[in-house]
């Protein structure tokens, strides 16, 4: 449901994620953006190239490694994190109808359960 509403706003899951995971993470390189997404770097890599020619995200160079560059938000990505943020609020109150507090933290709690169990398995 989520995805099919940021659709409409005209990005794709591998971007609103990416700039997710930048605007948590500033001045992430594109390995760290890649860890955190799970994907390939050159898959990454071709996000970001996208979302720096769409003008949302720009590389910089790494004052610490000459190679490397960090990936950060523009001003244009403002609107479109403005516009994820509404929707992440309307979905998380449908799926979370009906719960009080203790639940959703228990949840939350058993979740992060079993992916330490799931991660713990892969590695």
């Amino acid at each position: 449901m989520f995805d099919a509403s940021v659709g409409e706003i005209g990005i794709t899951r591998s971007q609103w994620t990416t700039i997710a995971v930048v605007a948590g993470k500033p001045g992430a390189t594109q390995r760290e953006i890649a860890e955190v997404l799970e994907m390939s770097e050159a898959s990454a890599g071709r996000v970001i190239d996208r979302l720096c020619a769409d003008g949302m995200l720009e590389r910089r160079p790494k004052a610490d490694d000459r190679r490397a560059h960090s990936v950060w938000l523009t001003p244009a990505a403002a609107p479109v994190l403005e516009k994820l943020s509404d929707l992440a609020t309307g979905h998380e109150a449908t799926v979370f109808a009906g719960m009080d507090t203790a639940e959703i933290d228990t949840l939350e709690r058993l979740l992060c359960k079993v992916y330490a169990n799931v991660t713990e398995r892969r590695g």
